[in-house]
């Protein structure tokens, strides 16, 4: 019998899991194959791309993606090797009974040579592994010795001045113009009519965006001449705008060119490489005047950023496009010689006058007055240190051309024109964005006027929306601006796609994987959960709970519990989204649980109470209690407290912990009956039966107060002053006391009166005592007239 069992338990593993772990371990295999002849390809491309930093960023791209694959397929692995050690722990690694069936036999082979070959593919995912990285660490290192190299060539500047650099002008401009003259004559031949379409949809296209841009922002951004000192906002907000905009749609357009003219086929290799020159220079050159414009504004000083004089204005933003213009010049010339052939004296001759002019600016900017000096002194100039920074770096600049070191002198050159160009705009958009979020900014502006005539926004939406907007604005700076800044400073986009790729990607702290993904994921998950917590919490309190005519404190009690549901499901499926594997979290969750025994124990004490207090439900929503000293109504049980609302409107925060350890009174537990009881005292000269049926002919009447219970008398006791009844009557809501106490007492005290029935007030009799003291008569007389009342002031006159 147990070996007939074992054939069919056998019989169905191998029917259900060996074709799965045969196409594991064959796509593995596939895969392993695919990565080794990828290390191969890679390998042999090396040598040649040592010269081309973005060639060896391609390749250092493709290594991680090698090693990210490694990775992927052996923890595709792991799974299978592990139910392979379990299925051969259950049936054994030999047959130990010589009747064993054929099937286990076959199986437990089965098992051993798969789990043979499975190892042997983590052994060679190791080996190439170790390859992968170490082909990474010579990619890398190649790179950074090329870098070195060209920032530390040292070219012979004596090229520049010989008749070579005449005739490889001519022989450049020659093969230029042919390429030119080729390329056109060929596009209006046979691609004229595609050149006209890319190029009017591309004009239409950025001119749509900056007449939308104007229509919606125009007015915002507009620089008013009559005004009289605007806001710092408003000139942060508009020169940020001011220079976005217009470069943008400049940008735009000449995207658009490029990218239709190589959709439709009209642009060759070399022409499109110098055309994107072109493009990026022109950009360029927009980005660096309307940012000049902006922080400058010679034209409009109001509207001025920084406080120069409307002369140091004029110049400043002058010296700064020539620069900009120099240093894109050089670069479209170096493009150029990378399609028509390199030229070492066109290039030392270009880099010399590029560097030696940047560096010349810089010195001419140094040189600058830019601050107005007091009343009949000449214009200040720069700080000290400001001054010193630009002739040092002017000088440097001549000097490193001056001796040969071209490629510094061109790297230092666009660093400063272009990562200057980028950071300025950077920085005045973290500017506008930090005034943004300050409080009232927006709403002092001209946009927040917008938004309150247009959108009817309060201040303070308008003020939150401020908030917000500066945050996100923040954000994006820094997600766009930090990657430029890196592109600029000569790494290539797949270093930056790897290091996000790294940071996002899941990393290790311990034994305790995290990934930013995942974590963002999950809280996100998490977020659109507790939303729907929520939306189904209102549906189910306002459409289900509703027509089941339920207790409004049942209602609350299953809508709270529902939602601390909701939200616990939303956060363990958060967690599990953001990959947290909360068995590695047995650390925490140990130190967590000795800080709940020491300082978190009276909070979990009121959460577990407050669980008691909605599943037994002494008290609900909406009842009369009075616990702590207190006397109220509840208004809501949270999680860790309970909030009364006193007949004061006083709201008082009691712990549940209080209200489950303590006596609580209930007034309105099963029901809203309750009873009234108002004590009345008389003289002893009244009728009693005369005071009882007074008294219950006043119950009656009241149209609150209920027939059945009747109200009744109570003749309590015979008091020091009078004879004290008890009137009790009960009412169909509590709720009423107040009303109907006093309602019934003034009835009292008036049918009192009618009848002539007096309500008495303690008496007291007061002896006064004569001290002498040597003869003489002087009386001293302790008292307190004004506390006495008039049996006092007669016992005085006595």
């Amino acid at each position: 019998m147990r070996h007939l069992v074992s054939i069919l338990v056998a019989f169905v593993i191998l029917l259900g899991a060996w074709p799965a772990a045969a196409q594991v371990a064959e796509e593995t295999s596939t895969a392993v194959q695919g990565f080794e002849r990828e290390l191969g390809v890679i390998s042999q491309a090396f040598d040649g791309a040592r010269q081309d930093d973005g060639a060896l960023a391609d390749l250092s791209s493709r290594v991680h993606a090698v090693e990210e694959g490694l990775i992927a397929a052996g923890v595709k692995l792991s799974p299978r090797l592990t139910e392979i050690s379990a299925r051969l722990d259950q049936i054994g690694t030999s047959a130990d009974d010589q009747a064993e069936p054929s099937v286990l036999q076959e199986q437990r082979s089965a098992l051993l040579e798969e789990r043979s070959l499975l190892y042997e593919l983590i052994g060679r995912m190791e080996e190439l592994s170790v390859t992968a990285n170490t082909l990474a660490n010579q990619i890398t290192e190649a790179r950074r010795e090329l870098f070195t190299t060209t920032l530390s060539r040292r070219y012979d500047i004596t090229k520049a001045f010989t008749g070579e650099l005449l005739a490889d002008l001519r022989d450049r401009y020659s093969d230029l113009a042919d390429k030119v003259t080729s390329w056109a004559n060929f596009v209006w031949q046979y691609k004229r009519g595609q050149m006209l379409t890319a190029t009017a949809l591309s004009l239409a296209a950025a001119v749509m965006v900056l007449v939308f841009a104007r229509r919606l922002l125009g007015r915002l951004i507009r620089r008013d001449p009559e005004a009289v000192e605007p806001g710092y906002f408003s000139r942060l907000l508009i020169g940020f705008l001011g220079t976005l905009l217009p470069t943008l749609g400049v940008w735009v357009f000449l995207s658009l060119v490029f990218a239709t003219y190589s959709y439709f086929s009209v642009l060759r290799g070399d022409i499109g490489a110098i055309l994107a020159s072109l493009f990026v220079g022109t950009a360029v050159i927009v980005l660096v005047s309307q940012l000049a414009e902006a922080v400058l504004a010679p034209r409009l000083s109001q509207w001025r950023l920084v406080a120069v004089t409307d002369h140091a204005a004029g110049i400043l933003k002058f010296l700064v496009v020539v620069m900009a213009i120099t240093t894109v010049f050089n670069e479209v010339i170096t493009q150029i010689l990378h399609v028509v052939g390199e030229s070492l004296p066109i290039t030392v001759a270009t880099s010399l006058v590029s560097s030696t002019l940047t560096g010349l600016l810089l010195l001419a900017i140094s040189a600058v007055r830019p601050f107005a000096g007091g009343e009949g002194e000449a214009d200040q100039p720069w700080p000290g240190v400001i001054r010193l920074l630009l002739r040092a770096t002017g000088i440097v600049l001549i000097l490193a051309v001056s001796a040969g070191f071209i490629g510094f002198a061109e790297f230092g050159s666009r660093q400063i024109v272009v990562t200057g160009a980028v950071a300025s705009t950077i920085y005045l958009g973290y500017l506008a964005a930090h005034a943004l979020s300050r409080e009232s900014a927006l709403v002092d502006s001209r946009f927040g006027a917008w938004l309150r005539r247009t959108f009817e926004m309060s201040d303070t939406r308008i003020d939150q929306l401020g908030l917000v907007a500066g945050i996100l604005l923040t954000i994006a700076l820094a997600v766009i601006g930090v990657p430029v800044l890196l592109l600029l400073w000569g790494f290539q986009w797949a270093d930056i796609r790897g290091w996000i790729l790294s940071a996002v990607n899941e990393f290790s702290i311990g034994s305790l994987s995290i990934s930013i993904t995942g974590i963002i994921a999950g809280v996100l998950i998490f977020i659109v959960g507790y939303w729907l917590t929520k939306v189904l919490q209102r549906w189910l309190d306002r459409d289900v709970l509703t027509r089941s005519r339920m207790d409004t404190g049942v209602r609350n009690s299953v809508k709270t519990a529902f939602g601390y549901v909701g939200v616990t499901i939303a956060a363990l499926i958060g967690v599990a989204a953001a990959g947290i594997d909360l068995s590695q979290l047995a650390l925490v969750a140990g130190a967590l649980s000795l800080g709940i025994g020491f300082g978190l124990q009276n909070i979990v004490s009121n959460f577990v109470s407050g669980l008691i207090l909605l599943a037994e439900r002494p008290f609900k929503v909406g009842d009369w209690i009075e616990a702590g000293g207190v006397s109220g109504t509840v208004k809501s049980i949270n999680v860790r407290a309970t909030e009364i609302e006193t007949f004061q409107h006083k709201s008082v925060i009691l712990p549940n912990s209080e209200l489950i350890n303590s006596a609580v009174g209930n007034w309105t537990h099963r029901n809203t009956l309750g009873r009234v009881e108002i004590p009345v005292g008389v003289a002893y000269e009244s009728d009693p039966n005369q005071v009882r049926d007074i008294l219950l002919d006043i119950a009656r009447e009241h149209p609150l107060v209920l027939s059945n219970p009747e109200p009744y008398i109570a003749f309590l006791n015979f008091g020091d002053s009078s004879l004290d009844f008890d009137l009790r009557v009960y009412l169909a809501d509590i709720g009423n006391v107040l009303t109907v106490g006093t309602d019934i007492r003034f009835a009292i005290l008036e049918r009192f009166r009618e009848a002539r029935i007096e309500i008495p007030f303690p008496q007291r009799d007061l002896h006064l005592r004569v001290v002498r003291e040597d003869d003489k008569k002087d009386v001293a007389v302790a008292l307190d007239l004004g506390s006495m009342g008039p049996d006092a002031q007669t016992g005085r006159n006595e």
